[in-house]
């Protein structure tokens, strides 16, 4: 067995698939291939880039953090959620064979690959559960397109040992930008990024050699030293509140005729460091399309922060989501003999709001109590009450009445002109 067969793990149905017949696109546009496209390895930008780093890790570990699940459509038109124990039921709930790999960590892994690299690559496996999902590192494959931009086939290295598979393939998920060579946005931030990094070290120039003296003490010529001990004792006792000397912070006693005269140093201000960098946290923001003040780059308010989530989810991680859905549903449901299903991202469960808006929220549409006595004393660890399993409807509150709990009868008030 080849090393890339160990890798992946493929059954003999896998494979047979994995040998797919030559696209007619790629036989069409043969006579003009280009070269293999490597993504660009962009990992050392978001190891030493605040900026990068925090924005990528924002987008992609609130998009891992959501359930994600497999619906099929029934024969009514209503859509059932696939029951666990099913093969792409139970791949969404442990997607990765890896020891210490959860899906957060696995789903994360490839969304920061598409987003620093503008691609994504896994091989669907088989692993203890049943099918799984094994990431290749951006670093490991290269993209060999046509003429036309589009993917024949990825040349892999893993461990010193390359192969090359044909593409399309069924075990193969893959999803790659606008272009495999320019695709990622950290490549389009570079000169910003480089610019960045070049102020940066001027400042740490300027702070490491400029001076440092933000005071001095006068002494009138006409107080001349009485000894050599006198200058030596003066000196000592100045030393004292310096770092490490014991009294920092504390003030010197200085002789008649003395005085601490200030002088103008170098400060952060002076090359605006802050605001600088303030600027680049914002402009690496604005690249991924999201508020900074989603990230605290810039200070939101009371009034508008419930907005800008609602649009982080609503709008600006939306792309995202749904480029991530779309990778996982052109190969998951299909390799696991469940073709006419699909996968979703729960979104909502990020736009539930508190206990209390929900509450409330599902009390009004429902138009009456939702929660029954035991279950409200289960959340609270207290234990079940004797006819707690009943729901209750409270007697002002039924059908042709009130239109929710929470209307207090002001409804039926005003009707009645009262």
């Amino acid at each position: 067995m080849s090393f890339w067969e160990k890798f992946v793990r493929k059954s003999a149905g896998d494979t047979n698939t994995a040998t797919a017949t030559t696209p007619v696109h790629e036989t069409q546009w043969q006579a003009s291939p280009r070269p293999s496209a490597t993504p660009s390895d962009t990992s050392g930008l978001y190891a030493t880039e605040y900026a990068v780093r925090t924005v990528t890790d924002f987008i992609a570990s609130n998009i891992a953090s959501l359930p994600f699940k497999a619906y099929v459509q029934q024969a009514n038109g209503d859509r059932a959620e696939i029951a666990g124990g099913t093969p792409l039921a139970s791949m969404l709930a442990h997607p990765s064979g890896i020891t210490g790999q959860t899906r957060f960590t696995l789903f994360k892994a490839l969304l920061l690959d598409q987003l620093l690299t503008g691609s994504m690559c896994a091989t669907v496996t088989h692993t203890a559960t049943g099918y799984g999902l094994r990431r290749i590192l951006p670093s490991n494959y290269s993209i060999r397109v046509n003429g036309n931009e589009e993917p024949t086939a990825l040349d892999v290295t893993i461990d010193g040992h390359s192969s090359t598979l044909r593409l399309p393939n069924a075990a193969v998920l893959l999803s790659h930008g606008y272009n495999p060579d320019t695709a990622s946005v950290p490549a389009a931030l570079r000169d910003l990024l480089d610019e960045a990094r070049a102020l940066s070290e001027y400042r740490r120039q300027i702070a490491r050699n400029g001076g440092r003296v933000s005071a001095y003490v006068y002494r009138p010529k006409e107080m001349p030293w009485l000894s050599q001990a006198d200058y030596d004792d003066f000196k000592m006792a100045l030393d004292n509140y310096t770092k490490g000397g014991g009294r920092e912070g504390g003030w010197p006693i200085l002789k008649d005729g003395m005085e601490f005269r200030t002088i103008d140093a170098f400060k952060p201000v002076d090359v605006n460091d802050l605001e600088a960098r303030d600027r680049i946290n914002i402009a690496v923001c604005n690249a991924y399309h999201v508020s900074p003040e989603n990230l605290g780059f810039r200070t939101g308010t009371n009034s508008n922060i419930q907005a800008f989530k609602e649009q982080l989810w609503a709008v600006e991680l939306m792309p995202y989501i749904v480029q991530f859905e779309q990778a996982l549903n052109m190969t998951l449901p299909a390799i696991t003999g469940q073709p006419d299903a699909w996968i979703e991202a729960n979104v909502d469960a990020k736009l539930r709001g508190t206990f209390s808006e929900q509450y409330q929220a599902l009390s009004t549409a429902t138009g009456r109590p939702f929660m029954t006595t035991n279950e409200a004393r289960r959340l609270l660890n207290r234990p079940q009450v004797p006819g707690g399993d009943q729901l209750i409807t409270p007697l002002n509150v039924s059908e042709g009445g009130q239109p929710s709990p929470q209307d207090g009868g002001r409804t039926q008030t005003a009707q009645e002109g009262r």
